[in-house]
């Protein structure tokens, strides 16, 4: 089920709680990252064309309330996914581009050394922008629309210290029911992505 994958993470984050809170406050971390997201429900086998991955880019900021714990905003954009096929008899492509605005709690280990493994939950703003283009017996015409709702996110990722200040990081993110399901339909989405982390 969907629902498993966001479980998972949960335990996860319980696992690490009993040394959440044993560490003290580290200041704060801006970072930018550059990946590739997946609808996993976009493509549905009866297109006779679909792309459901699309370019991704994300900016965040957040603060380390201990040496383990950290909240976390970001903003994610991603780039149009697409899909074409016939109904009805007229052709129709569909085009989707997504704005994603997050927040969560970060949970890493261990709590110091160059490499940290961290998983992170909470929830998303989500605004999609639709695209419609189809041909019928009055010629070719467009239509766009938007929706916008909650969902739940969460993560695992790695860390690397290069520096005092900088440090990369590769993330994979999962947004669990993105979308309206009575109009255009919901969809989870996954995201790996990599970027550098600056600490302050």
């Amino acid at each position: 089920m969907k629902w498993r994958r966001f479980v998972v993470l949960g335990l996860l984050v319980l696992a690490f709680h009993g040394q959440a809170f044993g560490g003290q406050p580290g200041g704060g971390y801006i970072g930018f990252s550059l990946g590739q997201a997946t609808f996993e429900d976009f493509c549905d086998g009866s297109e006779s064309t679909c792309d459901d991955g699309a370019v991704s880019f994300r900016a965040y900021g957040g603060t380390r309330l201990t040496d383990v714990v950290s909240f976390e905003l970001g903003y994610r954009f991603i780039d149009e996914i697409e899909a074409s096929g016939v109904v009805n008899g007229d052709p129709l492509a569909l085009g989707v581009e997504g704005h994603l605005f997050d927040t969560s709690v970060q949970l890493g280990v261990p709590a110091s050394g160059p490499l940290q493994v961290h998983t992170r939950v909470g929830l998303v703003l989500w605004h999609l922008n639709y695209e419609v283009f189809a041909i019928d017996r009055f010629g070719p015409f467009s239509v766009t629309d938007d929706d916008s709702g909650f969902a739940l996110r969460g993560g695992l990722g790695v860390t690397f210290d290069v520096s005092r200040s900088l440090r990369l990081r590769a993330d994979w993110d999962l947004y669990l029911d993105v979308g309206d399901r009575d109009e255009f339909g919901e969809s989870d989405i996954n995201v790996f992505s990599v970027g550098p982390e600056f600490r302050f």
